[in-house]
């Protein structure tokens, strides 16, 4: 009897052609060119600050600025926030994000600002996108701007977002030089004790009245701007937050303290809005990726593979649940919302 070999052919051809399909729609997670979009600009102080503002494809729901973490970013995170973007939009919610001041096409230096600085310029950005679309409109910001978005009010915003927040610079400083080094095989007891020093000569380093030493191994501009921001601690902005807020955490999380970040804003609020979440998700990294191919401190440390793995999951990337966690909160409060004027 002869076989017939029509059968698994078709069945192969068939899987390539859903494999190709599976692959265009996870790489179309990383492209933001094709959600409609305007230039974001507006001035933070005296400086112009350039972005963009994402729009969904039917009516908007609510409106989001992304405020960045660390770092010299450009407004889409060198691309990094696309498949993110691309998520918030499907679900009806607005996006508006910048290049950090000195970045892309935004004037100014954003070694040069304070954390007061990064929260006034949230404040203008807030303002703008408020009156541009006249939506629920909050910020949802990433690490360090655990010491920005703390300090808004309802006079800035209809709601919060934070994803793997600090709350105190020197703590989680010592936290992320802790982890690095028993990653790198030092013991418990070794690296707390290697942190502690740290923490002594750090003093004298950074302290208000100390200049520059070229022995510091850092730029003048990185030096200045330590020494501005190294006292930061959001306690006790975080004692009168009264706005709505979602606050997110990975459990495997590398550069902060995910357990006791989350314990200390849920113990130092006096006031809380009861639809305010505070949450550990498990098997999380520090941007919610997943942790088992995405678990370093820095991006510039993911290996080839990570990078590769990235590019074809898009969202899928993210930790489960993370995504919808956050959409479905920012659409229920918005349906909640009148937006304020400002």
């Amino acid at each position: 009897m002869t076989r017939d070999w029509r059968r698994p052919l078709t069945l192969l051809a068939i899987s390539i052609v859903l494999l190709v399909v599976g692959v265009i729609l996870r790489l179309a997670d990383h492209d933001l060119n094709a959600p409609a979009q305007e230039p974001f600009v507006f001035s933070a102080g005296d400086t112009r600050i350039e972005g963009t503002l994402w729009l969904p494809d039917g009516p908007a729901t609510a409106a989001v600025v992304l405020v960045h973490g660390d770092g010299p970013q450009d407004r889409t995170s060198a691309d990094g926030y696309a498949p993110f973007i691309n998520v918030l939009l499907e679900a009806g919610i607005a996006v508006a994000a910048w290049d950090k001041p000195g970045i892309g096409g935004s004037e100014g230096d954003w070694l040069a600002q304070s954390m007061q600085d990064r929260q006034a310029e949230t404040r203008a950005a807030l303002a703008t996108l408020s009156n541009r679309l006249n939506l629920p409109t909050g910020a949802l910001g990433f690490s360090q701007a655990g010491w920005v978005l703390p300090g808004l009010t309802k006079q800035d915003a209809d709601f919060l977002v934070l994803i793997g927040a600090a709350v105190s610079w020197q703590e989680q400083g010592a936290y992320f030089t802790r982890t690095r080094l028993m990653r790198e095989g030092m013991t418990p007891q070794e690296s707390a004790q290697i942190v502690a020093d740290l923490a002594s000569q750090n003093d004298a380093v950074f302290a208000p009245t100390a200049s520059y030493d070229p022995a510091s191994n850092l730029t003048p501009p990185r030096w200045a701007f330590i020494q501005r921001n190294r006292a930061a601690d959001a306690r006790a902005e975080i004692a009168e937050m009264t706005l709505p807020f979602l606050a997110l955490w990975g459990a495997e999380d590398l550069n902060v303290d995910a357990q006791t970040d989350a314990a200390l804003y849920r113990e130092t609020m006096q006031n809380p809005h009861p639809a305010t979440e505070i949450d550990i998700l498990p098997n999380a990294t520090h941007g919610l990726l997943r942790s088992g191919p995405y678990n370093w401190q820095l991006v510039a440390q993911w290996p080839w593979h990570a990078q590769l793995r990235f590019m074809l999951a898009g969202r899928y990337a993210y930790a489960p649940g993370a995504l919808d966690r956050i959409t479905t909160w920012i659409n229920d409060r918005a349906a909640q919302t009148t937006p304020a004027a400002r």
